[in-house]
């Protein structure tokens, strides 16, 4: 099953790094194609110390680059992004229509609105930001939706950092189902709060060094190393500990968004066609 799954759709996924203005990747997201478009994760939204996002696809072995662009962070969130933003709904969409990703193929939407409960899925994905493409294998264990009356799943497999945006696989269409969506789960929210709190640590601590003196040493800086040595660790523990339940959002609002898309096209190209026989 995954063989199948792999063959048909590894082409499509991309991995976008996002990196910092001293080079460094600072961040990881899963995304696909569809259309000439670019689906991923909405936290793509939300990377304010990038610089640059690089947007990669692999081959078959799962490293080789097939094609590969980087672009200025703020373009890519302001002159690419093409729906979808701050939407609260776990998805963005941008534009992917250039020269580089042209013979990229494009993923399928499933239309399906219905789930069923313990049904087998596959994911693609990029893990702990690494380079090469994974499939994993994962089952449907159940289905909610949020406060904002987003739907979900609940994916029972392992995801890690990097997963958010990865698509969802129906093994018998090939088609995508839904879009990971790590990054909202409670152990993602527990870990974004104590780096807040460690963050206001930090600036209550940084207020007062050099205040205290215990003989030559500066206790301050000493709760200061605590706090950072914490922080890494927080980091770490996040980047490398799987989820082993995690959601994916439905696709009831993206479906809309490509079928409008689609209708758009088809009225601009009727027109174009009307147009051209006018002329002749």
């Amino acid at each position: 099953m995954l063989t199948k799954v792999w063959k048909s759709c590894y082409a499509s996924v991309c991995r976008l790094s996002f990196v910092n203005e001293r080079g460094i990747v600072i961040d990881a997201l899963t995304g696909f194609k569809v259309d000439k478009s670019l689906v991923t994760s909405e936290q793509a939204f939300y990377i304010p110390k990038a610089k640059k996002v690089e947007i990669c696809f692999v081959d078959e072995d799962a490293n080789t680059v097939t094609a590969s662009m980087r672009v200025d962070y703020a373009e890519f969130v302001n002159d690419l992004r093409i729906g979808f933003s701050n939407n609260h709904s776990d998805y963005a969409v941008f534009n992917l229509d250039f020269a580089e990703f042209k013979d990229i193929p494009s993923l399928s939407l499933c239309e399906r609105r219905h789930l069923p409960i313990g049904e087998q899925v596959a994911m693609l994905s990029y893990s702990c930001g690494g380079k090469n493409l994974s499939i994993k294998n994962a089952l449907i264990s159940s289905a909610f939706a949020n406060a904002d009356g987003v739907r979900y799943i609940q994916i029972d497999g392992l995801t890690s950092c990097g997963n958010s945006g990865s698509p969802v696989i129906d093994p018998a269409t090939m088609a995508v189902i839904a879009i990971v969506a790590r990054r909202t789960t409670p152990a993602a929210k527990a870990y974004q709060q104590l780096q807040e709190i460690i963050a206001s640590n930090l600036e209550v601590l940084k207020g007062i060094e050099g205040s205290i003196k215990l003989g030559d040493i500066d206790p301050v800086q000493v709760l200061v190393a605590n706090q950072n040595q914490l922080k890494l660790l927080v980091n770490n523990i996040y980047r490398y500990a799987p989820m082993g339940a995690s959601q994916a959002v439905m696709l009831d609002q993206i479906i809309s968004y490509f079928n409008e898309k689609s209708i758009e096209n088809k009225y601009n190209q009727i027109v174009i066609e009307k147009v051209g026989v006018k002329f002749m």
